[in-house]
């Protein structure tokens, strides 16, 4: 039964409205839970984005009862797909992607000055005025909280906050013109399989198929009640304080082997465990080999004495070549993707000096390339506005998207929902060059820059590929510029929303009182890598060099094994990511999703394999909701 125009517009009047909404809400208890519960939940912090699946399983669950009520209330799988589509932006905004390190940042280099540090001589002067605010007085309030009938001062946020909304608007038309561009190649062309859209598919195929739902699985609902069990039962713990269940959840543990300084955890987080089930056996398997195996050569190398005296690098492992190397890995997986690409991007080119339209690319080539353009123009200015020279911010951002596209790259090609990048950007560089090339205006400008790209593992490159990919199948029949709508509302209300409820809630509470890491410890790591830079200045270190190109020649060579030799083990990707803390967490997890897929491919073949899937599936959809339903009470209970 074909629906008509209006009942279409109607079905899409309503999505949209649905986007804005939950955009709001999902933002706006993401942030709540931050500054007034004042600990890490998981709802909007990684590239599992369980805010995203929290919010639209019960879409599909309230859409399939509707259904049942009257044909009319049915929610149709192109305009789910939209929802789907703009949450993944909006779940990028309120925390790790943005929010929890703007406000604090910005503002949290003047309040954590102290006569000790020395930052108002170091580096307040070379702090440009209209990227930050400079009342003391009100940025102490924001940090400790003010009486509820004092105004808060948006007059001196107006700036900072127009300045920075733009700059992340303009990253928002890059990242979505260089992930439209690569769509097709990466999807079709190179067949990647975009796990961590397994879930958003299966409940999509729900809403046109429902009497062949996955939800009608028992083995999906006995995963989901394991799953949705450990964060219900801990809040309620931290809630009512239950002493019998303190604590309650899988235990966990260290292999600790002294004599070589090697340590290894044994988390086990039943998400992760659910998301590794999807992953291929090869990628699985590199990712806990190549953890145990680099952290082993970190350990000889400690034993050794080969290491570089060196400020504390922001998001790095402890040995800093060893950072190198990945990143050196990660580039090289870039060069390969573009090297695979060169006929489409040859394609791609002609269609965008012609302006021919093309039907394999979620947008335009032109209108993507032109959006590009204008992003990349803004954020090279804005770089340099802020203190870096015009040279030096093209190469600072053309190295940020390399690693920004790299991690998305791999995130489309395994899965891995806590991906994360080996580095920042700031430190890769002076490294690479020394800090005399930057000076002091020039590394307070990378400060700045942390705001983006510091803690690199939620940004909207990866969340926008899978975006594209739910969004793709031709029988949804979504046009382009429907889709760009409902992504740039879901950008712009959620940026709006994350800015005014930061600081609402912190003149109104303070921040000081909420989430330590954002709110106390990020602003002082960050600032003081840069105060030490400043103080003092380290030369180009040849190492650094060289542990990159070995990082780089070791992903060529397993590259080049995995194309030659059939049934080749070992992927390139665990080289990128082996040492980064996201893995060192979660690889015993991977561990154990890779063992239970082997030994039920090698026993029961594919269809073993098929008639476990639901059980994963469930694990994921019950941490999903668990940690969704718990941070709503955290959000809300705390006060």
């Amino acid at each position: 039964m074909s629906r008509s125009p209006s009942t279409s517009f109607l079905g899409t009047c309503f999505s949209f409205v649905l986007v804005l909404v939950f955009t709001v809400c999902m933002t706006f208890t993401s942030v709540r839970t931050y500054v007034l519960y004042g600990n890490y939940t998981g709802l909007t912090d990684h590239f599992n984005t369980v805010g995203v699946i929290f919010l639209i399983f019960w879409i599909v669950v309230v859409a399939l009862a509707l259904r049942l009520l009257h044909p009319l209330l049915r929610l149709s799988p192109a305009n789910f797909a939209l929802v789907y589509a703009a949450l993944m932006v909006a779940v990028v905004l309120p925390s790790m992607g943005f929010g929890g390190y703007f406000i604090p940042l910005i503002a949290g280099v003047f309040y954590y000055a102290t006569p000790e540090n020395n930052w108002s001589d170091l580096l307040w002067p070379h702090i440009p005025h209209w990227a930050v605010p400079r009342d003391l007085e009100a940025i102490r309030q924001l940090f400790e909280g003010t009486d509820a009938a004092a105004p808060v001062p948006w007059a001196l946020w107006t700036g900072p906050l127009l300045w920075w909304g733009l700059f992340m608007l303009a990253f928002f038309l890059v990242s979505i013109a260089l992930i439209s561009l690569v769509h097709h190649q990466w999807s079709r062309q190179e067949r990647l399989v975009y796990p961590l859209a397994a879930v958003p598919n299966m409940l999509l195929e729900s809403l046109e198929n429902p009497a062949a739902s996955i939800l009608k699985s028992k083995l999906l609902w006995l995963g989901f009640l394991i799953a949705w069990t450990l964060p219900t039962v801990n809040m309620l713990d931290r809630v009512l304080d239950i002493e019998i269940i303190h604590g309650f959840g899988i235990p966990g543990g260290r292999i600790e082997i002294r004599q070589f300084g090697l340590s290894y955890g044994l988390n086990t987080d039943l998400l992760v465990v659910g998301l590794s089930y999807l992953v291929g056996l090869n990628v699985l398997f590199s990712v806990w080999f190549f953890h145990i195996l680099i952290a082993a050569e970190g350990a000889l190398l400690n034993w050794l004495g080969i290491s570089l005296s060196l400020p504390a690098q922001p998001h790095a492992p402890s040995n800093v070549l060893l950072a190198h190397q990945q990143i050196g890995s990660l580039a090289c997986i870039v060069g390969i993707s573009l090297w695979m690409s060169r006929h489409f991007l040859r394609r791609q080119w002609r269609l965008i000096i012609s302006g021919a339209p093309d039907s394999d690319s979620p947008i335009s080539p032109r209108v993507a390339a032109l959006l590009g353009l204008v992003g990349l123009t803004y954020m090279a200015g804005f770089l340099w506005a802020s203190g870096l020279s015009l040279i030096w911010s093209i190469v600072f951002l053309l190295v940020a998207l390399v690693i920004f596209f790299g991690i998305a790259r791999l995130l489309a090609q395994t899965g891995i929902g806590r991906l994360r990048a080996p580095a920042s950007v700031p430190p890769v560089l002076t490294n690479l060059v020394g800090t005399a090339p930057f000076g002091a205006q020039g590394l307070s400008a990378m400060g700045l820059s942390m705001v983006w790209t510091a803690d690199l593992q939620l940004f909207l490159m990866g969340t926008l590929a899978h975006a594209f990919k739910v969004c793709e199948p031709a029988r949804l029949k979504i046009s382009g510029r429907k889709l760009v709508f409902f992504l740039s509302a879901a950008m712009i209300v959620g940026l709006i929303t994350t800015m005014v409820c930061y600081i609402w809630l912190g003149y109104r509470h303070g921040l000081l009182h909420g989430y330590g890491w954002y709110f106390v410890s990020s602003p002082q790591y960050h600032w003081s890598w840069v105060a030490n830079s400043i103080n003092n200045p380290n030369p180009a270190e040849p190492l650094v060099a060289v542990f990159l190109a070995v990082g780089a020649g070791l992903a060529g060579l397993l590259a080049l094994a995995q194309y030659r030799f059939a049934g080749w083990p070992l992927h390139p990707v665990g080289l990128g990511i082996a040492l980064t803390n996201t893995v060192s967490i979660d690889w015993f997890g991977i561990f154990l999703a890779w063992l239970i897929k082997l030994l039920a491919l090698r026993y029961g073949g594919i269809r073993l394999y098929r008639t476990l899937l639901p059980f994963f599936i469930g694990l994921i959809l019950g941490t999903c909701v668990g940690v969704g339903g718990a941070a709503l009470v955290y959000a809300f209970y705390y006060y």
